[in-house]
């Protein structure tokens, strides 16, 4: 069932996103190579997009008409750091230490832990709290042969606002964003898994329902 509440903000946002993609688009298409490499900065290259596509997943949960919450989050595996480590690098006019202390701190987090980003969007914003030590919502990594494992921790993303919406779009005015560490035995492959078990699934909990995001 289509999403109801809250779409109108998710759908406005793509629209104008989609009439700045056809201006630049043409743009490149007369310019050549040099609007091509504009494009790109403002846009994000295709390589990027597709990483990064390919580590999303996306669950949302109804209770008839009405939307409970909406989840997403991207697995910031090795792959995915290095893609966002050269489109950081690329896009930005930052200067060198501001580039390298990002990419850095994300690269070490990311082989010390199992990261994500994790967007979520609850209706009522006060239930929007993962990050606090009362929250009512559980979220849990599963591997494959079903160990679950709790967040090392919750914290709302470090990125400012205009980055979150650079490298992570779907994460909309009305979602807060999150950065989630996992130990990182939680990601290593085991011996006997289940047959057509996912290798990690994040769990999502709490009063509003559940969601499952799945990764092979």
């Amino acid at each position: 069932m289509a999403d109801t509440a809250g779409a109108a903000p998710r759908y406005a946002r793509r629209a104008s996103w989609s009439v700045a993609v056809l201006a630049l688009a043409a743009l490149a298409a007369g310019c050549g190579t040099r609007s091509v490499a504009l494009y790109e900065k403002v846009m994000g290259s295709p390589s990027y997009g597709r990483v990064t596509e390919s580590a999303t997943r996306t669950r949302e949960v109804h209770d008839g008409l009405d939307t409970r919450f909406i989840l997403s989050a991207t697995w910031l595996s090795g792959p995915w750091v290095s893609s966002f480590a050269e489109e950081y690098s690329n896009i930005y006019y930052l200067d060198a230490a501001r580039r390298d202390e990002m990419i850095s701190r994300w690269r070490g987090e990311s082989e010390k832990y199992v990261r994500f980003f994790v967007a979520l969007y609850v209706p009522e914003e006060k239930g929007n709290d993962l990050e606090k030590p009362g929250t009512l919502w559980s979220l849990r990594l599963v591997r494959a042969d079903e160990a679950d494992f709790e967040p090392v921790y919750i914290r709302k993303s470090s990125m400012r606002p205009e980055e979150i919406s650079r490298f992570f779009p779907y994460s909309g005015t009305w979602y807060r964003a999150y950065e989630v560490a996992f130990p990182r035995e939680a990601g290593e492959p085991v011996g006997s898994p289940r047959a057509g078990s996912p290798r990690l699934k994040l769990v999502l909990s709490g009063v509003e329902g559940r969601g499952v995001l799945s990764w092979q």
